[in-house]
């Protein structure tokens, strides 16, 4: 408790720009808001209750934090700007820990960040399904950013609001678009992959996708890949279109589980289990120059094999996996051929789960560039990728996106499959 206080007191202190800035902005909220104070002070005495009362909140370092909060009306946890105006709380601060809201699982964590804020960098995190793996680094992060930074964080925590803001009900497995999904955390999906399920041995080689906007549009037109999608041993929800289907359906996602996010933490796995990784697909020398570097970068990682994904002749593609005594085999032959492809072959394949990851080793060959942390921390990955290879992926996005949209807010098929 005591190095919690040493740590909270020394970085308490706000620089008077800081503060001045951060009174300024609050009061001048409370004054555009003063309608709706006092609609809402109308609304309770109406009720006979108490325009406010005070609400006692925990943050990540186990400390209560007490916010003003109107007892009825709209946007009641709009009163807190009160709490910010007498500095009780700032903007940017501490996280708290919110209802339904993903956070690590921390016991006294002793953040930097001194005062606790109405916004953080774990919650922006949490609302876009950013795993985070090192909470402390992100939190130093953030207490060491500029004013210009902490501004942009609060946007992008507002605008992540209106677009994935979380429902009240996280299944840890249920369907969109028809099409059943493992809702799980990162490292959960990771162990499963790893270390595979009790019927692992009995089934053979179990398979994984990932469903995105795109697998979506494209097993509506395609019956076989829609089939191979229901029948899968696991599936994966990746990026933000799913995210915001799975909100019009009424259920939150937990962790944005996609490939290029998993594929560390699937090789530190895989590195500490003894598991050894076979790398299918991409242009020829694609898939060799991602083995070398993941190889480097994780030391004690076993890379079976590789090979491209310009073959015909599946058997032999077959014969050279089993002949590498591979455990897990990464497929990146561009969808639907990679998901059919699994499907066809997984019941020839020695292995014990064959995983279709799309472009992933692009990525990790060092052929494309990740989209900056700001984009990926608003879901917008995707733009990046467009940005990269318009052509390429320009019926996939531009005329993608919009197909489904209007699947999910027109035809409702995010409820219903398609």
């Amino acid at each position: 408790m005591s190095t919690y206080l040493t740590t909270h007191s020394s970085h308490a202190s706000e620089s008077g720009a800081r503060k001045a800035l951060r009174v300024s902005a609050a009061l001048l909220l409370v004054i555009v808001l003063v309608p709706l104070f006092c609609l809402n002070s109308l609304a309770a005495l109406i009720c006979f209750k108490a325009p406010l009362r005070r609400q006692t909140w925990i943050d990540v370092s186990a400390q209560p934090v007490s916010l003003l909060g109107w007892q009825v009306g709209i946007f009641k946890r709009s009163a807190a700007l009160l709490n910010v105006v007498s500095g009780r709380i700032r903007f940017v601060g501490n996280p708290l820990l919110r209802d339904g809201v993903s956070m690590p699982r921390v016991a006294r964590l002793h953040s930097p960040c001194g005062q606790p804020g109405l916004f953080d960098c774990l919650w922006l995190h949490s609302l876009t399904g950013l795993s985070v793996d090192k909470p402390l680094a992100l939190l130093h992060a953030q207490h060491n950013q500029s004013l210009f930074a902490d501004i942009l964080l609060v946007f992008k925590v507002l605008l992540c609001l209106g677009l994935y803001r979380k429902s009240a009900s996280t299944p840890s497995s249920s369907e969109l678009f028809g099409i059943p999904f493992s809702n799980t955390r990162m490292q959960v999906a990771v162990d499963w992959v790893v270390k595979g399920s009790a019927e692992t041995d009995t089934q053979g080689c179990q398979s994984a996708y990932y469903i995105n906007v795109n697998s979506v549009n494209l097993s509506a037109g395609n019956a076989q890949l829609y089939q191979v999608l229901q029948n899968s041993d696991r599936n994966f929800i990746d990026g933000s279109g799913m995210r915001i289907a799975a909100r019009k359906a009424g259920m939150n996602l937990a962790d944005n589980n996609n490939g290029t996010d998993m594929l560390p933490g699937l090789c530190q796995a895989a590195a500490e289990n003894q598991r050894s990784l076979f790398l299918l697909g991409a242009q020829p020398g694609v898939a060799h120059k991602a083995a070398a570097n993941l190889s480097q970068q994780y030391p004690g990682l076993r890379i079976a094999g590789a090979h491209h994904g310009y073959f015909d002749d599946d058997e032999q593609v077959v014969d050279c996996i089993n002949q590498s005594g591979a455990d897990i085999v990464l497929v990146a032959l561009g969808s639907p051929r990679q998901e059919l492809w699994i499907d066809n072959n997984k019941h020839k394949l020695q292995a014990q789960c064959a995983l279709a990851v799309g472009g992933l080793f692009d990525f990790f060959s060092g052929n494309i560039a990740r989209a900056p942390m700001w984009m990926r921390e608003l879901g917008l990955e995707w733009v990046w990728r467009l940005i990269q290879e318009p052509k390429a992926k320009f019926n996939r996005y531009v005329l993608g996106n919009p197909i489904f949209l209007f699947r999910v807010y027109v035809l409702q098929q995010a409820l219903r499959g398609l």
